[in-house]
């Protein structure tokens, strides 16, 4: 009776045993199946564009080698890796080459899915036969930039657009020597010299460079720097005034206090033509009527003018053409002749 248990309980196990190793194949079946489809394949125009563009560099001749397996699928485009480098596709940027230092460097950053996104250029020269550089297509624009001695960092967004307007590699802040960096709003970079040292830009504050005149060179950044004024090519009527529409530079508003002067000599011709005129009429009509030289004053201070005599009539004539002529000048253009 004893063996006649042992034999049922070890059948049993085997059963056991059996039923656990069918279910773990069917689990791992199941597993396999769906993890499979994760992985997709390229689209054809994918891996044309990045077959065409290897062939252009010379196929397996070139720096590129011999690829390392077909290409893959990545988020927004494909990649296929070779011995020298790496083809990068999308449909925005089309196949571009990466190689060297700045592949390493657009890798650790996460590749294609980073915020950089894909690159819009082969890797090229910086323009001074030593350093190399690859643009991207983050919005706001970015890029890598890489030489010897400074190795491979990148710059973005305004900084980018500024370093850039000041001459690049070429210019007074040369390469870059760290990645840019963005603080509270303000994205700063630090360059090697020899004329300058950072960058910085915020909405709120504009453009701020060491030192600090550089950013006055830089057209089309608002300055944030002591002493430095970066012209602002829309004028403010407030401030400047308005300009002849003939480019002159001549504020018409000029033509107020020229009438202002003009008068006020006019005037006082016409004051010294009323003091002289007792001695006017004792040659030439007679004895003055009295108080004639006092109301001639009085009108002259006064700012009218007596209707009885001929010199103050004139004046008056005078006064007209004189007011007449201020305010053409003051409604009319002024012309350089």
């Amino acid at each position: 009776m004893p063996e006649m248990l042992d034999t049922h309980r070890g059948k049993n196990r085997r059963r056991t045993s059996l039923t656990v190793n069918v279910l773990a194949l069917l689990a791992s079946g199941l597993l396999a199946g769906t993890a499979a489809p994760a992985v997709a394949d390229p689209s054809a125009d994918a891996v044309n564009a990045i077959d065409a563009h290897y062939a252009e560099f010379g196929g397996s001749g070139s720096f590129l080698g011999a690829p390392l397996g077909p290409a893959t699928d990545v988020a927004g485009g494909a990649e296929r890796a070779y011995q020298g480098g790496v083809i990068y596709y999308s449909p925005n940027t089309g196949a571009k080459a990466m190689y060297g230092e700045i592949l390493v460097k657009y890798k650790s950053l996460g590749g294609p899915s980073g915020p950089l996104s894909f690159p819009t250029n082969d890797e090229s020269g910086a323009g001074d036969g030593v350093g190399r550089y690859n643009d991207f297509a983050e919005p706001g624009g970015a890029a890598i930039y890489w030489k010897p001695e400074t190795g491979a960092w990148t710059l973005k967004g305004k900084v980018l657009d500024a370093w850039r307007e000041s001459g690049g590699v070429a210019g007074p802040f040369g390469y870059p020597r760290s990645d840019m960096t963005v603080d509270d709003g303000v994205a700063t970079a630090n360059f090697e010299g020899p004329g300058g040292t950072e960058i910085k830009w915020s909405e709120n504050n504009g453009l701020a460079t060491q030192p600090p005149e550089l950013a006055a060179s830089l057209p089309g950044f608002r300055a944030d720097a002591p002493d430095v004024a970066v012209p602002n090519p829309v004028p403010n009527p407030d401030i400047e005034g308005t300009t002849d529409s003939d480019g002159s530079g001549i504020n018409r508003w000029w033509g107020i206090p020229i009438g202002l002067a003009i008068t006020a000599v006019v005037a006082g011709l016409l004051a010294m033509l009323g003091r002289r005129r007792p001695d006017t009429t004792t040659t030439t009509r007679g004895a003055p009527t009295p108080g004639t030289s006092a109301t001639a004053a009085a009108a002259g201070r006064q700012g009218f003018t007596p209707s009885r005599t001929d010199a103050t009539a004139a004046g008056q004539r005078g006064t007209a053409n004189v007011s007449g002529a201020h305010d053409m000048h003051r409604d009319a253009p002024t012309t350089r002749r």
